[in-house]
């Protein structure tokens, strides 16, 4: 008796296992394209499907890593607005401020990268403002 229950156990394992390889495989086996033989037939991946491609122009909707996230927060900051620490991480501080700026700058629609890109524009045409020496002759002495 201890056998065939055992067995049973078994059986109900490998029919559990064999369910969900089916779950798996299922999604996978539904968008695969089969040929006039009953293979699965290869095909190239669509041009589209490159996110970081600058000349697709889709370099903008690629979300920020944390370095630029890093960076942000910086620009953020030296512009008056509270992003909390500089760490990278995009928190709710982050995200409160980035929203505060878009609607600032008018960009409310833009990406979180085309923010990044004006205010960084920004802040470089500040310090040359700022320092007289980059305006002037770059030959001329300093002070």
């Amino acid at each position: 008796m201890r056998t065939h229950l055992q067995g049973t156990f078994l059986l109900i394992v490998l029919l559990l296992v064999f369910w969900g390889m089916l779950n798996w495989a299922v999604p996978i086996l539904d968008n695969a394209v089969f040929g006039d033989d009953g293979a699965i037939v290869a095909r190239a991946p669509l041009e589209v499907d490159d996110p970081a491609d600058p000349e697709r122009g889709l370099e903008e909707d690629r979300p920020l890593d944390g370095n630029e996230v890093a960076d942000l927060q910086g620009a953020l900051t030296q512009l008056g607005y509270s992003p909390g620490p500089i760490d990278g991480i995009m928190g709710e501080l982050t995200r409160q401020a980035i929203d505060e700026a878009k609607a600032d700058v008018g960009l409310a629609e833009a990406s979180d990268r085309k923010l990044l890109e004006t205010l960084q524009a920004a802040l470089e045409a500040l310090s040359s403002a700022s320092d007289p020496n980059s305006a002037s002759d770059p030959d001329a002495p300093g002070p």
